[in-house]
């Protein structure tokens, strides 16, 4: 594994989500906590301790509402502000309850995936509400599904996984690693790399390689051209992770 696409990974991420969108500053907290817990020694030796303080601080500037004109990313950054401030202890205002209920419905009736997530997510924050089911899902959906599942028992890669039904999840991403790879959907395959990793799982170092062979000279990994912003920064971010957590010398 090269230490130096690693570089490049994490310095293109760093400048792409060096901006107010909401997305981005959720985001670069996201990346850089879960670095923390997969790659430890990658994190240490590039000195992330204060960008990752920096980041948390940041998630506080994250409007805190949310009105009906919404979209599910801008949801999905201002309930992510409050889970990774809550998991290290940092306060946040108080959530309406009512208006997040109201969102996780608009965002599920377009996407049961969407929704899904949006629920866990508020669920942990104390918001009751109805958790959509989305264990019918099919092919790259599922596959973001059990990784997020994977997630969110773990706290995002901090905690060890010990959750029942564990397993499960991930015998059925180590079935779907190579398909995801064939079809070009780096994305997900990052997410499963990665989860496989936290599982303590074995993966071949071509799978590693496969993923690694998708970066772009400037850092960034594409997983399709007509990707935005918030896209492209979040597929450099997990690929990084999973490439980072791989590496045998993080230092040299």
């Amino acid at each position: 594994m090269s230490r130096e696409a690693c570089d490049r990974a994490l310095a293109r991420f760093l400048e792409l989500t060096d901006t107010a969108l909401e997305a981005h500053v959720a985001d670069r907290a996201v990346a850089l906590h879960c670095l923390s817990a997969r790659a430890p020694a990658f994190f240490e030796a590039h000195h992330l301790g204060p960008l990752l303080d920096q980041a948390l601080e940041r998630l506080a500037s994250i409007p805190s509402t949310f009105p009906p004109e919404l979209s599910w990313e801008v949801v999905m950054a201002r309930l992510d502000a409050h889970y990774f401030r809550a998991l290290y202890g940092l306060e946040n205002p108080p959530l309406p309850a009512a208006d997040v209920r109201a969102a996780v419905a608009r965002v599920t009736a377009l996407s049961v995936l969407g929704g899904w997530l949006l629920a866990e997510l508020a669920g942990s924050l104390g918001v009751e509400l109805q958790v959509p089911d989305p264990s019918r899902l099919t092919g790259a959906e599922r596959t973001y599904w059990r990784t997020h599942q994977i997630l969110l028992w773990t706290s995002y890669l901090r905690d060890p996984l010990e959750t029942r039904g564990a397993d499960e999840a991930l015998d059925e991403l180590e079935k779907t690693l190579p398909l995801r790879l064939a079809c070009g959907e780096i994305d997900p395959a990052a997410e499963i790399l990665f989860c496989l990793q936290a599982g303590g799982r074995e993966v071949a170092p071509e799978f590693f390689e496969r993923l690694l062979a998708h970066q772009r000279e400037d850092g960034r990994f594409v997983e399709a051209e007509e990707d935005d912003a918030r896209e492209q920064a979040h597929c450099t971010a997990v690929c990084l992770i999973a490439l980072a957590g791989a590496l045998r010398d993080p230092a040299g």
